[in-house]
């Protein structure tokens, strides 16, 4: 079988990994075109690293299979060059609430609800002495949940190489500008044409031009993101804080701590935006600003800290922010993101190449992916990295 993948994010290349384990290298041949190289900067996978978390208050299907996804995390890291601590630090994962019902709320409820194990913190006072990073203003509870911090252009960067190792053909700045799904056909800029017994579109942002009917229900979005060093004076205090997915309120605020020399990560999922401009991809500094000031009352001495520099992302939403499998004729198009599919990437990679070579599971693979195994969640953002 040839399998060609467009697009070499990390649900690409997991698929690649996936197609070749099961199919056997020898008789599945993967191609791997890029747009960029590998990683790509401006490709949704792109960054240091990515959450990996079970807060999944409006999703428990997901948070069942964030088990699956440890797993199949630590299958890779297996194959993968350097120790496990290169690619994955084990910080857990800190989610606040300030009052009934809001995220922070709802997870201690979906936990308590699905048995998920986590630690419960009943008042700011428990909060603040455990984790004296916090400033906690009107903060009522919190939990400690299992997750950390995937390194993304780590696990990306040796994954290629591990991939064309095993004999898989990666293609770096060659950008596709058509697929046609009855030849199973892969039109590139420079003029090459790949063919493929089947082609898996896993393109992010770009699907909508490659694939607009298979990608019309899919939402453009951008997403800020703000790297800052705590002052020197609360390096100790910042020394082995969790991640988190909320501080309470409205504003989703998600992020991660100084890790392996990066500052800390701060994301606002109240400052996305819908279908942006394509060349809105410079975060400005009045943005960086807005979104620390949304951080104040959060985190002790704020205002001290020093902005390094802020990033915009840009990534598929979803119906429901869940992830899409379909297919049509020769391709596979797969949207695994809605702002939370890096950390199951390695597991979606797995689903897709279990879609490819057994296609009379199908639709099983695709109910998986999107979770649906409960009730429906309101369609919305799940921007938590």
């Amino acid at each position: 079988m040839r399998v060609v993948i467009v697009g070499a994010g990390i649900v690409g290349l997991c698929t690649a990994r996936a197609l070749l384990a099961r199919g056997a290298a020898d008789d599945t041949q993967v191609t791997v075109v890029e747009k960029g190289p590998i990683p790509c900067p401006t490709a949704a996978s792109a960054d240091h690293h990515r959450l990996i978390r079970l807060s999944y208050p409006d999703h428990p299907g997901y948070a069942r299979r964030i088990a699956e996804a440890f797993a199949a995390w630590d299958r890779l890291f297996a194959e993968l060059p350097r120790p496990t601590g290169h690619y994955y630090a084990d910080r857990g994962i800190l989610t606040l609430s300030q009052r009934a019902g809001d995220y922070g709320d709802r997870t201690r409820a979906m936990f308590e609800a699905e048995g998920i194990a986590h630690q419960a913190f009943d008042s700011a006072a428990a909060l603040t002495d455990s984790f004296p990073v916090l400033e906690a203003r009107n903060v009522a509870s919190g939990t400690l949940s299992r997750g950390g911090a995937l390194m993304a252009n780590r696990i990306i960067t040796d994954l290629a190489d591990t991939l064309r190792a095993r004999g898989a053909t990666l293609i770096e700045h060659a950008p596709a500008i058509a697929i046609d799904p009855g030849q199973g056909r892969v039109s590139l800029i420079d003029g090459r044409v790949i063919d493929g017994d089947l082609v898996v579109v896993t393109a992010g942002a770009g699907m909508h031009a490659l694939l607009p009917a298979m990608a019309q229900d899919l939402s453009y979005m951008r997403t800020l993101i703000v790297y800052a060093r705590p002052p020197d004076d609360l390096a100790e205090a910042w020394e082995g804080a969790p991640c988190w997915t909320d501080l309470g309120g409205d504003d989703d605020l998600w992020g991660m701590p100084p890790i392996g020399g990066l500052p800390a990560k701060l994301g606002c999922g109240a400052m996305g935006r819908t279908d942006p401009d394509d060349g809105d991809r410079i975060a400005t500094l009045a943005e960086a600003e807005t979104l620390m000031g949304k951080y104040r009352g959060g985190f002790r001495g704020l205002d001290r800290f020093s902005l390094a520099f802020a990033q915009a992302n840009y990534w598929m939403l979803a119906p429901g922010a869940r992830f899409m499998l379909r297919r049509e004729g020769r391709v596979i198009a797969a949207s695994a993101c809605s702002g939370h599919g890096f950390k199951f990437g390695a597991l979606s990679g797995e689903d897709i190449a279990e879609a490819v070579l057994a296609p009379e599971r199908f639709d099983d693979v695709a109910a998986r992916m999107a979770a649906r195994d409960g009730a429906e969640a309101p369609a919305g953002r799940e921007a938590r990295a």
